[in-house]
């Protein structure tokens, strides 16, 4: 494939979709005869559809979610054509506006995914967009939108939902409590592009480009990529400067080489750096599994960088990744993933950093902490780490936590708002939906990490699970003060070992140095459990335990509705 060697100007002009808030009737009303009550302003939406060109079509469905099995019931990590497709199953409207749906391949299912965006002279709250859903195979008999905390109305009739959202954010649609033809629709503010007061603008087109036309170093400057298909290998942004991608930016990502480990797009040693617009990359033509080296998106030793916008198809490896960065924020994306390894967002020995109100769908562990940097600076580990307001859902791996690699401290991470739509990973015990799972160093300590008020509709693995583990004279650690409040599952379904999902694991465990790992402080307050309540008098009739010889843990070390 042969890239790019120069910048081509773009010329793009786009059609203003606009309609009222809550269809033709005008917005919200009073009671005053259908006006406006003296005073407010009356109510107005332009929205926004994001649609892609080049996008491939599929009609059986069943062949298209094949390709993820490589045969012997595991992922098929290697190169695939393409990642996603036209929705064969659903048509959409969003305020009488026709929206493009398309269809992803998932760990265990196809999802459908669809994004507009609204601008608004609205509060948030006060949205009230009409949604018209038709699923096509009429094969249901009943709809639920997720998070269910939200309270989206939603009517549904012989394949047709009417629903009502309110709401910025991933809002998803779910059939017969199963994720089977679940469509998640993103509804965001729309993203406009200001240029700072003497930066320049460069355009990019689409098209072919390597990775040596992407390499940008010029700052205060802001690089545009224009609406169409891409063919890129990597792409990297220096400090002070806006990478932006336009409304139907589609980039399709290619290894350069065999060995090519750079990732598609990366931020090294920078600072005051956004990415935002609206983009959707896919990885599918990128080697997965144990045999990846390309990277999906990497943020390094740097400061003050914000991520908005992006989705993300058939990742082949941890999907956005920052390391040893300061003040980072990753917020509106969506990630829909099944090969191994393809985690969806990670920071480690991060500061001040946090991610919110992103979709993600992984083939492995979904948000979490990790703290493996080679960082030498003892001042510089994970801390103060604010997840919020994000809905996961989990085919093969852990919802949310701080998850194993343990080179370094963990101290002060806060899981917040956030949701589960469906926990399907059953394969070991040491799976949850809030987790902490630690081991791979013994001399260090994670503490005060926090969840709070958080929905899981459906899981087939533990609510919480702390899991410690030591295979080996190096491996164990220190685990202190894990808060969780208000944690609420709704189904708690049957496991591959044909039990029910148990409200809390607690392994000290999985190997034979238990000297090694050692904790104490776990508080559980308001927990509900497929509609019982955990208290003092039955948790532990919810609670598995199991204690390696010589691992420090006491049975007081739980305390129950202590904090409230």
């Amino acid at each position: 494939m042969k890239g790019m060697k120069a910048i081509l100007a773009l010329c793009a002009c786009s059609a203003l979709l606009f309609s009222a808030c809550g269809g033709t009737g005008g917005g919200n009303t009073g009671d005053n005869g259908g006006e406006n009550p003296p005073g407010k302003e009356e109510i107005t939406c332009e929205v926004y559809p994001v649609a892609y060109e080049e996008v491939n079509a599929v009609q059986d469905m069943d062949a298209f979610f094949a390709q993820t099995r490589a045969g012997n019931g595991s992922s098929h990590d290697g190169k695939l054509e393409y990642g996603f497709v036209d929705s064969v199953w659903h048509t959409l409207k969003v305020n009488e506006r026709d929206v493009s749906v398309y269809s992803a391949r998932c760990g265990t299912n196809v999802h459908s995914f669809a994004w507009v965006d609204v601008e608004t002279n609205a509060q948030d709250g006060e949205l009230n967009l009409n949604v018209k859903l038709d699923l096509l195979t009429k094969d249901k008999s009943e709809v639920t939108v997720l998070p269910e905390k939200l309270k989206e109305s939603a009517a549904y009739s012989d394949g047709a939902v009417s629903a009502t959202l309110n709401y910025y954010g991933s809002h998803s649609f779910v059939f017969d409590k199963q994720p089977d033809k679940a469509l998640t629709l993103y509804v965001a503010p729309r993203s406009e592009l200001k240029i700072p007061a003497g930066w320049e603008e460069v355009k990019i087109s689409a098209g072919e480009h390597t990775r040596e036309d992407l390499t940008f170093t010029q700052q205060n400057t802001v690089y545009r990529f224009g609406s169409g298909a891409y063919d890129v290998y990597s792409m990297s942004f220096p400090s002070n400067s806006i990478a932006y991608f336009d409304s139907g930016a589609y980039f399709r990502v290619h290894e350069e080489m065999p060995g090519d480990y750079w990732a598609a797009f990366r931020i090294d040693n920078a600072e005051n750096v956004k990415v935002q617009g609206r983009a959707v990359f896919d990885f599918s033509d990128c080697q997965g599994g144990e045999s990846k080296t390309k990277g999906v998106y990497s943020i390094g030793s740097s400061k003050n960088v914000t991520v908005e916008g992006l989705i993300t198809v058939n990742s082949n490896g941890w999907t956005m990744c920052a390391d040893a960065s300061q003040n980072v924020e990753i917020s509106r994306c969506m990630f829909f993933s099944y090969r191994t390894f393809s985690d969806g967002i990670m920071l480690s020995d991060c500061m001040d950093s946090g991610a919110h109100d992103n979709f993600v769908r992984t083939g492995d562990d979904a948000i979490e902490v990790k703290a493996f940097s080679q960082n030498t600076d003892p001042d510089f580990y994970t801390k103060n780490i604010v997840y919020e307001n994000n809905c996961v859902w989990t085919d093969k791996g852990i919802g949310y936590g701080c998850i194993y690699e343990s080179i370094k401290p963990v101290d002060g991470v806060y899981f917040r708002n956030n949701s589960v739509g469906f926990a399907q990973a059953a394969w070991s015990d040491h799976l949850g939906c809030a987790t902490v799972q630690m081991g791979s160093v013994k001399g260090t300590t994670w503490q005060n990490i926090h969840f709070e008020d958080m929905e899981v509709y459906s899981s087939s693995c533990a609510l919480i699970s702390i899991f410690n583990r030591a295979n080996n004279e190096a491996e164990g650690g220190i685990i202190k003060n894990v808060y969780c409040k208000n944690i609420t599952l709704k189904y708690a379904t049957k496991t591959q070992r044909d039990v029910y999902a148990l409200s809390v694991i607690i392994r000290l465990l999985n190997g034979a140095v238990g000297s090694n790992c050692r904790t104490s402080g776990i508080y559980l307050d308001e927990i509900m459990f497929a509609g019982t309540a955990i208290t003092p008098e039955n948790y532990t009739e919810y609670t598995y335990k199991e204690i390696a010889e010589g691992a420090t843990f006491s049975n007081s070390a739980i305390k129950v509705n202590s904090l409230s």
